[in-house]
């Protein structure tokens, strides 16, 4: 058996290493080979295909770390958490040095230290040092420009309020009015004592005792009027508008046609919305609970969850309605929640949720944000075409914030099917059976870091395409076809056997 060859480099993917883990002539033997590329001076990957800028912001703190041992992460890059903009990341380092260009990666280097007191920079990887957060706050009260197109070095006024307005969401007061204490000082200590009053306004302005600037963020404005949003939540759904908008595969349809609205369709939207939430009647028992509009005396709180989802998607007419504008939006969405758990008043009906919910370690948007994350969320839904595209975008936003103490999923599936409704198109009704795919495709779109578009446009066109073939206006037939689909299986059980949902 031949040896294999060891080399004195890493060899994983989109990794680096400098030019002391072997001789220069090895270096540029491998190099001459293609076995290794030459990154910059020093610096190399044996990754041959990924882009050399991708490689490097990748690492950028070993290389940080290694050629400028100690350095501050300052200014708009410790406000980014690190992150790299428009191709620049600032330090301050003692060094005469000015810059460093590397493939993708500007390191824009200024005179400074790590401070010691009166408020620590907190230690980051690879030996550097981040900027407090009350550092962030006097560093980006200097005024700087960009210069050949470049970005400038610190946060505008505007960008820095909102984001003390990230922070005084995610913080609260208490810490808040720490931070400020703390930049105040810290002003003093750097020399810079005429930046206090500007980071008392500042502050001011974030506690709403001094108004908002004409040209304030739109974050603290939003925070200040009770709209602040989820800022990760909105770049989800703006890469999903555009990912949903742009997806094409021949499996997706582009319109089902609606079929006779007979009473077996709201009847089964209602009965299989609320056994994905976990509540489980019989076929025949969530039907006698329809027709005599009373619920279990053992089990009211379930039975009222029937009666008041198939009201909701039983209203020919309040069904189909969708909004023009975001007060619209909201208000529909408030609506429909009311008329879907009007028979639990003890879920405050119609009301925004005033404590967190989440599931297992998931947490989804906080109270305090729900209304401005909603706003924000239906202004990007302009961006997606009307139809399942812009169904599974509602629906997909409802759920992500869950803005309700309870219902938040069966009203979610509501507003997707009143996107389709509009259109004319046919509905989609989730079977039992398809439960786990569709709460596995709505996990993936909503934690991974590239959303899984493809996930979610798979499991839910088949699951409208299903609704579409099904013979709602013959009750024997439907009866008939949800056994042959497998649609009343339960999911579990089905998984366990390899039973899948069929078309009919």
């Amino acid at each position: 058996m031949a040896r294999r060859l060891t080399v004195p480099w890493p060899t994983g993917p989109r990794t680096v290493f400098f030019d002391d883990v072997a001789s220069r002539d090895t270096l540029s033997r491998a190099v001459a080979d293609g076995r290794i590329r030459r990154l910059a001076p020093r610096l190399y990957s044996s990754d041959l295909s990924t882009d050399p800028a991708e490689i490097v912001v990748a690492n950028r703190w070993p290389i940080l770390g290694r050629l400028l041992p100690g350095a501050v992460i300052v200014d708009r890059s410790a406000a980014r958490d690190g992150g790299v903009t428009e191709g620049c990341i600032t330090v301050a380092a003692e060094t005469h040095r000015k810059s460093i260009g590397l493939p993708g990666m500007e390191i824009r280097i200024r005179p400074g230290a790590p401070l010691a007191e009166p408020v620590d920079d907190p230690p980051w990887a690879n030996g550097l040092r981040m900027s407090s957060p009350a550092r962030i706050v006097v560093d980006n009260l200097a005024v700087t420009r960009g210069r050949a197109g470049q970005v400038a070095r610190t946060l505008s006024l505007a960008e820095l309020e909102d984001w003390l307005a990230g922070k005084a969401i995610s913080w609260g007061p208490e810490r808040m009015a720490r931070l400020r204490d703390q930049a105040v000082l810290l002003a003093d200590a750097m020399g810079h004592p005429d930046r206090a009053e500007t980071i008392d306004r500042l502050f001011a302005r974030l506690g709403g005792d001094e108004p908002a600037r004409p040209t304030s963020g739109q974050l603290l404005v939003a925070y200040t009027s009770g709209r602040a949003w989820d800022e990760r939540r909105l770049e989800l759904f703006n890469r999903l508008a555009q990912e949903v908008t742009s997806y094409e595969n021949p499996d997706v349809p582009g319109w089902l046609p609606a079929g006779t609205d007979t009473e077996a369709l709201p009847f089964f939207e209602s009965y299989f919305s609320n056994y994905i939430e976990g509540t489980v009647f019989s076929v025949s028992e969530a039907r006698r609970i329809v027709d005599t509009q009373q619920p279990p005396a053992d089990r009211p709180a379930d039975g009222h969850d029937i009666l008041g989802t198939y009201r909701c998607v039983a209203d020919t007419v309040g069904r189909k309605s969708v909004a023009s504008d975001a007060d619209g939006f909201l208000g529909l969405l408030r609506e429909r929640h009311r008329m879907i758990l009007g028979g639990r008043p003890e879920m405050t009906p119609g009301e925004w949720k005033q404590k967190n919910n989440q599931v297992g370690a998931f947490v989804f948007v906080k109270p305090q944000l729900v209304e401005g994350t909603l706003r924000q969320g239906f202004e990007l839904a302009g961006m997606v075409p009307a139809g399942f595209r812009r169904a599974l975008f509602m629906m997909f936003l409802v759920a992500e914030v869950h803005p309700f103490t309870d219902g938040n999923g069966r009203v979610a599936r509501v507003m997707m099917n009143a996107e389709l409704s509009a259109v004319d198109a046919a509905r989609i009704i989730v079977p039992a059976v398809y439960r786990n795919e569709y709460i596995g495709c709505l996990r993936r779109t909503s934690t991974t870091q590239a959303t899984d578009v493809a996930a979610l446009m798979r499991v839910m066109s088949f699951a409208w395409r299903w609704t579409a073939a099904m013979p709602w206006h013959d009750r024997g037939a439907t009866d008939g076809q949800l056994e042959a689909t497998n649609a009343l299986r339960d999911p579990d059980d089905a998984a366990f056997g390899a039973i899948k949902l069929r078309l009919p």
